[in-house]
């Protein structure tokens, strides 16, 4: 499919149920959400949502809806496309069975591809080709997110009083528990097959792991030259940028910053950071120039102001 329009590129909102496990429910989030959308309706620009809009991870799934149920109902006016990600993935099964009348969930997808400037671009949200997240089969990480969600109830809130959110403190405590569970896994493996035994890391997700990220972008590049086409975009692992002439991640909306991408009907793709109500462009890639140049870097304000 072509394209004529601008279009708009989020990940990684982790929507939750807008209790003391919902980091968007913190420093001003939905209110941020909110005029964003307005900008992206002032682009008359597309929105695509690459994955992890919701944390099933942590929350009731029936009080997530109803928590955001409003920001849904603005995503189906504006017809935003949604492919699911790994911490939402409790959808995947329901894509095309109409058990949804809600317009937003109705446009639930995987994977999919633009053509943009000649170029054959493939949208996902990451997780699908990252061999322990892509079967929707919970691991490490999401018995973590529940055990930092117990911490938080007692809090009230996810964050901790130094900085920084308790679910990725705890991460890094359990590390000497997952170390022990893991090495009496492989003993036990290692007795009964002759399979290689399993790494600390692999029940990981890059998001939670940056050192998973290196072994990840093999496997896009892979199936990059695999499928045949020339830029993939995903976020997953929370970790906004460029990658040579063929790769950006859209970053997320957890913590500090508020990252995006918009892409031009030219093939010029922005990273771009929503700050103080207005778009700051990070970095420039064209999907048509040759490798090595850069389009300049330039912030451009929007009308508005943010209450």
């Amino acid at each position: 499919m072509k394209n004529e329009r601008q279009i708009v590129v989020i990940s990684d909102l982790h929507m939750g149920d807008g209790g003391p496990r919902d980091n968007f429910a913190f420093d001003h989030k939905e209110r941020d959400l909110s005029r964003f959308l307005d900008y992206v309706e002032q682009l008359n620009a597309e929105l695509f949502i690459l994955g992890d809009l919701f944390e099933f991870w942590q929350s009731n799934i029936g009080k997530v809806l109803i928590q955001r149920l409003g920001i849904m109902d603005r995503l189906g006016r504006m017809q935003a496309a949604y492919v699911l990600g790994n911490h939402d993935c409790d959808f995947e099964d329901l894509i095309g069975t109409r058990l949804f009348a809600h317009p937003l969930l109705e446009r639930m997808t995987g994977p999919f591809e633009r053509i943009i400037a000649g170029k054959r671009v493939m949208f996902m949200h990451g997780h699908e080709l990252d061999p322990f997240s892509r079967d929707g089969t919970p691991r490490w990480g999401r018995i973590l997110a529940i055990l930092a969600g117990i911490l938080e109830d007692r809090k009230g809130h996810p964050l901790l009083s130094a900085g920084g959110f308790t679910e990725k403190s705890l991460l890094t405590v359990s590390r000497s528990f997952m170390r022990v569970w893991n090495n009496s896994l492989n003993l036990f493996e290692k007795s009964a097959s002759d399979q290689p035994p399993h790494k600390l890391q692999d029940s990981l997700t890059p998001a939670q792991d940056p050192g998973q990220i290196r072994g990840i972008m093999a496997l896009y590049h892979l199936h990059k030259r695999r499928e045949n086409y020339d830029y993939l975009i995903t976020g997953h692992t929370h970790a906004a940028g460029f990658f040579r002439d063929w790769y950006c991640n859209s970053g997320c909306w957890i913590g500090m910053r508020m990252n995006f991408v918009r892409i031009a009907p030219d093939g010029t793709i922005s990273l771009c950071e929503w700050k103080n109500c207005k778009e700051s462009v990070k970095a420039q890639r064209s999907l048509t120039a040759p490798a090595g140049r850069k389009p300049p870097v330039h912030d451009r304000p929007v009308t508005g102001s943010c209450l």
